[in-house]
């Protein structure tokens, strides 16, 4: 029997992690086992292993047994008579009877011309492309899976942004409406908030529309419509490779693709070396026994019969018009174009690869300026806010700034996904996506005998078919859903009964009283934010009734409790100097007036500086422990802290919290730490 194992390759340049968005994971998963592009490829693995049995069963011999009984009728032709017109004088007598035969024959092919040698191995290489088939099927459709993933998760955020933009155009509207009926402003300030509003709401619907394409794409590959309370942002630590080129050399080397091609060429090598079995002999052995029989003994036309016969038989063509040659230069033809197959996929790949990975870091580079732009747009909000209440900015003004608050956040969603989606093009060109989203492959590759040590393993397929795989009671031909979750409310459709949605809060339409809540927002039963219960005054993520202390400054890292433990101020140093800048005072002044508020708290202050080329370790150590000794100085002799609460440390350029090899990331790393503590241990 055919034995074949493969040895994964292992790049070192790339380090593998779980990917930790659960739902993504079970959903390829789930895709893999039931999508039924993915299920044909594997049914045609499985015929194709047959197809090996069946060429193997060419060095076995053939037993044929033939057995036959019948009535003879004999004697029909009648004496001529001479003179009288016919030329033959018969003597032919009448006879009726009954026959019997049995013939056993065995035949054994001693030479074909290496025919059957080369057809296995054809068959070898066939089973070896449609495994890879199944794998290449399996990518995939675990790529468009992952694809309609990101697009139902980026549609919905993108909605949520898009409800949040109507209420604050609704709520700009209800204060600009009361001013008019005040007679504090103008109509026209009325109909421009109105146009804006209408247009808010226009967007959202357009919003909701992309979502709902999205749902109807992911049930096309999984065969039901997504839940999106249970969806989860995916993400994957998996470590790309340090440069295109060592990604593009791993693409060509693994690709299942050209996998598939490559042994397709081995098949059509194959299938050229047993093209030349005719310009060879062919020779068989053939052993017989038959035994023949009658009713009536001596009957004159069939006797009986046992006879035993053993022979050698050669054939050997010795002309057919060209066709033999012809064939074997149509086989050569064959590998040249799959060779060429092989080449244009190769391209394919390298070019797939090099649009992502040229993706994937442009979009890093834009997310950057977007997040920038999201920052000053929200600032700008802000202030303008302040200044049209104090009548220094028309509602123009606002609303313009209002909508570059939106499209940044919408441009950021976008960016985050389409840079995501890159990633993930990467690595599906690298043949690694299975093993990026699910971990590991082996529950797939172990279908198709790859990747293991065992022998080849052989599952046989069954005729009966199950024709309501979803168990829901409805027949697979008329079933809309055909991969149902156990349980649904089931139409006859086979589909849930649908219940709209619209803001994805898990309440339904009929019962939300608050259809435009944002994505994400806590509500009630009847859909409306929960507002009392989870107030966070101090926004350090710990709701105002579990925290022991609700005045924490803003961006302090909190314990369970509250209780800051840690804080980062990050301070614009000159380079070199431990002189506190500018920027620091306030931060200093909220500090000390937080130690304070709460006198049992020590304090570690620990400095830190970044790193160019030609730093040098002493030197920024010291520097750090200046620029913390500096900052405890000021704590004390300024706002009188005392001193015996504060104790200093320094840690140069060891402990890097951004990129040194960019200013912004230096900027960054020159910076003051400072760990709090209760009763000499650690909070």
């Amino acid at each position: 029997m055919f034995k074949r194992s493969c040895l994964l390759t292992i790049l070192n340049c790339l380090c593998f992690s779980f990917i930790y968005a659960g739902t993504l994971q079970e959903t390829v998963v789930e895709v893999l086992n039931t999508n039924p592009l993915v299920q044909e490829r594997l049914k045609n693995f499985r015929a194709t292993q047959q197809d090996l049995n069946i060429a193997e069963s060419e060095y076995y011999p053939s037993i044929d047994l033939s057995i036959s009984a019948g009535y003879n009728k004999a004697g029909d032709i009648k004496s001529g008579t001479v003179g009288a017109g016919s030329d033959f004088n018969h003597n032919v007598a009448e006879n009726d009877y009954k026959n019997y035969e049995t013939s056993l024959t065995l035949t054994q092919n001693i030479f074909d011309g290496f025919s059957t040698m080369h057809k296995i191995d054809f068959e070898e290489a066939q089973i070896l492309a449609s495994a890879y088939k199944y794998l290449e099927k399996s990518n995939d459709i675990a790529f468009q899976m992952t694809d309609i993933y990101i697009k139902v998760m980026r549609s919905a955020e993108l909605v949520g942004t898009a409800q949040e933009n109507v209420q604050i155009n609704e709520s700009i509207y209800s204060k600009v409406n009361d001013l008019f009926e005040s007679g504090l402003t103008t109509d026209s300030e009325v109909k421009k908030i109105q146009a804006t509003l209408s247009l808010a709401r226009s967007n959202l619907t357009v919003q909701k529309n992309n979502a709902t394409d999205a749902e109807y794409q992911y049930r096309r590959v999984l065969g039901r419509l997504p839940d999106i309370k249970t969806m989860q942002k995916p993400h994957t630590d998996t470590k790309l490779p340090t440069s295109i080129e060592k990604a593009a050399l791993y693409a060509v080397q693994n690709n299942p693709s050209l996998f598939v091609s490559r042994y397709n060429i081995e098949g059509a090598e194959a299938l050229y070396k047993q093209s030349k079995k005719d310009y060879y002999p062919k020779i068989d052995l053939e052993i017989s026994q038959t035994f023949n029989d009658n009713d009536q003994l001596g009957n004159g036309f069939d006797q009986a019969d046992d006879r035993f016969q053993a022979r050698l038989v050669l054939n050997y063509n010795l002309f057919r018009g060209g066709a033999d040659s012809a064939t074997v230069q149509q086989r050569i033809s064959k590998v040249s174009q799959e060779i060429e197959i092989q080449r244009d996929l190769k391209r394919q790949v390298i070019e797939g690869l090099d649009l992502s990975w040229n993706a994937y870091y442009m979009l890093e580079n834009q997310l950057r300026d977007l997040r920038d732009y999201s920052q000053y747009s929200e600032t700008t909000l802000e202030l303008y806010k302040e200044e049209y209440d104090l009548g220094r900015r028309s509602l123009l003004d606002l609303l313009s700034a209002q909508n570059d608050v939106i499209n940044s956040r919408s441009q950021i969603i976008g960016a985050e996904y389409d840079q995501l989606f890159a990633k993930y093009r990467i690595l599906d060109a690298m043949g690694l996506l299975v093993v990026a989203v699910n971990g590991t492959a082996d529950e797939f590759t172990s279908k198709v005998n790859l990747y293991t040590d065992d022998d080849m393993k052989e599952v046989l397929d069954i005729m009966d078919v199950d024709l309501d795989l979803d168990k829901d009671q409805i027949a697979e031909n008329i079933d809309l859903c055909d991969n149902s979750l156990d349980g649904n409310n089931i139409m006859p459709y086979g589909c849930i009964k649908i219940r709209l949605d619209d803001d994805k809060d898990g309440v339904f339409n009929e019962d939300d009283d608050c259809p435009l809540t944002a994505l994400g927002v806590e509500v009630q039963s009847n859909g409306c934010k929960i507002e009392d219960d989870i107030s966070d005054s101090d926004s350090d993520g710990v709701i105002d009734s579990e925290d022991v202390s609700p005045n924490t400054p803003i961006g302090y890292s909190v314990n369970e409790s509250g209780i800051a433990n840690l804080v980062t101020l990050s301070a614009n140093f000159e380079k070199n100097s431990a002189n506190l800048p500018d920027d620091l005072e306030e931060k200093i002044i909220e500090f000390s007036e937080y130690l304070k508020a709460h006198p049992d708290l020590t304090a570690e202050i620990v400095g830190h500086t970044s790193k160019t080329k030609i730093s040098k370790y002493r030197y920024n150590i010291n520097l750090s422990i200046a620029r913390a000794k500096r900052f405890r100085d000021e704590l004390v002799n300024v706002y009188g802290i005392d001193t015996a609460r504060l104790s200093i440390d320094g840690k140069g350029y060891n402990r890097p919290i951004a990129d040194n090899l960019t200013l912004e990331g230096r900027t960054q790393n020159r910076r003051v730490e400072i760990t709090l503590f209760k009763d000499g241990e650690k909070i």
